[in-house]
């Protein structure tokens, strides 16, 4: 170890100055010319992106929607996730934010950990859920889901809630709630993301295997009163915000009503 020790610092010494400017130079080209550049473009010429999947906050295609779940309220969804198993995940505070961080790089459990924020309808996800997995639990690998609430009120036309309205219009009553969700699974704590070169986490491809771990969580915990599969559109392959990452989706939804 003191060798090591020797070694390194005098290393550090003589290439400090271009070791910072490297850093420095990433953080800046990655964190805000390339969003900056990105979010400019985006104005300019909004996305009109399928109703598949839920996009980052510069527009790009992100986590595929897969799963509804119909409950009274709010309330009553916080109720069965937390029944089956699942989490809420606080909110994206820079206490909480840097909470996370000492989680993630320690390998220290956080089950609350918060996320980044994800958009469909043209906002953040109202609400997100999540387990924790691996031999050490922490937020370096999770189970996790965000939803959003299907609004009943005036909205956007370019904001695809027309499209969620009429496919899920059996589920809907005056005392019922209709909450869009996307599930996915971090499965390495590391990975690029191809268009702005940010960190982000890896992960699975296969985002219909986790819709299905959601659902069989709910029916384990005894939560589910009826479910059906929805036509959302065509299959549809697209790359996820990381390198290597190809996302393929069957083109339906699963609805679940809650008792």
């Amino acid at each position: 170890t003191s060798s090591i020790i020797f070694i390194v610092i005098p290393y550090l010494s003589v290439h400090t100055s271009v070791i910072l400017t490297i850093a420095v130079s990433y953080l800046a080209i990655s964190y805000l010319c390339i969003p900056l550049v990105t979010r400019t473009w985006r104005y300019i010429f909004p996305p009109t992106h399928l109703p598949q999947y839920a996009v980052s906050r510069d527009g790009w295609p992100s986590d595929p929607v897969n799963v509804a779940i119909i409950v009274r309220d709010k309330e009553h969804l916080q109720k069965a996730m937390q029944q089956s198993g699942w989490v809420e995940a606080d909110s994206a505070t820079i206490k909480n934010v840097l909470r996370e961080g000492w989680a993630f790089f320690m390998r220290r459990p956080y089950a609350s950990a918060p996320f980044s924020r994800l958009y469909l309808f043209g906002r953040a996800h109202d609400i997100g859920f999540q387990i924790q997995s691996g031999p050490h639990p922490s937020p370096r690998h999770r189970h996790h889901v965000r939803f959003w609430r299907l609004q009943s009120e005036k909205y956007d036309s370019q904001s695809h809630e027309t499209f969620w309205q009429h496919a899920l219009n059996f589920f809907r009553h005056k005392d019922k709630e209709i909450w869009i969700g996307a599930a996915t699974h971090d499965i390495a704590p590391f990975a690029i993301r191809m268009q702005s070169l940010q960190l982000t986490h890896k992960i699975d491809a296969d985002t219909e295997k986790e819709r299905d771990f959601v659902i069989n969580s709910l029916k384990e915990a005894k939560m589910i009163r009826r479910n059906m599969t929805i036509p959302a559109g065509n299959p549809l392959t697209f790359r996820g915000q990381s390198f290597g990452t190809v996302i393929t989706v069957d083109g339906t939804i699963k609805a679940i009503e809650v008792r």
